[in-house]
């Protein structure tokens, strides 16, 4: 049997709310020419029965289960086993627009890139309710500055991914898509932009993007700025510009996480949990946690002067 034009790798924890929905929106695409692989990550739902429901109807479908180990070790599983030419990634609780797969492979095979992304829709409250939209063709220095970054609506060449080794960071729950987009991008000769929304994402309150865990949150953050931080280093005498892109976006991450650290209302305890993550990462000196705190009081001062000025209109 020829191996699939594309492997579509979908992490599944505790999703069965929406499990259906997804993987009806993938079996009723206009291009088929795939395989499915279900990684149930230990769910205590029944998740897995409704992937292997699935896998019993259609022989393109694998499904493999574990120990809940994170989103990360779930997609690695997946990359393991993923043999198609390009490999894409969905989220459990999302879905594909009906000729999504059809759209990237169209475009990666008429640009001749070797990665692809798209425009995807955001669904909140049952509405559709914003488009992420892009810029034009795209580069690595553009990829940088994009602020919306997760795997939505990417289509990444499967032989570069396995020539490189490339993994997600396990245990990394928050910008682990974000360090696995800039390194394979690394390897990129061509990166194709499609404007066509093709992925519709879910706000919900189990997604990580709705948690409300601050402090695992912060420290996530700091771990992934640390990351790229290092990620970055390996480019500070070769390339200038790229460098540039990867500590502005290591300072970005750090920012978020100084968001959860500073608007969540933390006991000194969890104060303490956050600062030392800082501390194992970044060592003593607090010049980045302290120029956060300084960034979101300006901001908070800001918009609080904006509120004021409307309320005197």
């Amino acid at each position: 049997m020829l191996n699939p034009a594309i492997s579509i790798i979908v992490p599944v924890f505790n999703a069965a709310q929406y499990l259906q929905e997804c993987l009806d929106s993938i079996l009723s695409q206009s291009f088929n020419d795939f395989e499915l692989i279900l990684i149930d990550d230990g769910s205590t739902d029944n998740s897995l029965s409704i992937c292997q429901s699935y896998e019993r109807r259609d022989s393109r479908i694998k499904t493999i289960s574990g120990p809940n180990q994170g989103v990360s070790a779930a997609r690695n599983k997946g990359l393991n086993v993923a043999c198609g030419e390009w490999i894409t990634f969905v989220d459990a609780d999302d879905c594909f627009l009906h000729d999504a797969l059809q759209t990237l492979y169209n475009r990666a095979m008429c640009t001749g890139a070797d990665l692809v992304l798209a425009n995807a829709l955001r669904l909140k409250d049952g509405n559709l309710n914003k488009i992420l939209s892009l810029s034009n063709e795209v580069l690595f220095n553009v990829i940088c500055s994009i602020k919306h970054f997760a795997l939505w609506g990417y289509l990444f060449n499967g032989q570069i991914i396995r020539q490189n080794r490339l993994k997600f960071i396990e245990g990394l729950a928050y910008s682990e898509d974000r360090i696995f987009i800039y390194q394979i991008s690394m390897f990129c000769k061509t990166i194709a932009y499609c404007v066509t929304p093709v992925y519709v994402y879910r706000i919900n309150d189990n997604s990580a993007c709705a948690s409300p865990d601050g402090v695992r949150k912060a420290c996530h953050h700091i771990d992934a700025a640390y990351y790229l931080k290092q990620f970055a280093l390996t480019y500070q005498l070769t390339n200038k510009s790229i460098y540039r892109c990867l500590r502005k976006q290591s300072w970005h991450v750090m920012e978020l996480g100084m968001y959860f650290f500073v608007a969540m209302k933390m006991s000194s305890h969890n104060n303490n949990i956050v600062l030392t993550k800082y501390k194992e990462r970044f060592g003593n000196g607090l010049c980045l946690i302290t120029r956060y705190y300084v960034i979101l009081l300006h901001n908070f001062i800001k918009y609080q002067r904006r509120k004021i000025i409307r309320f005197k209109r």
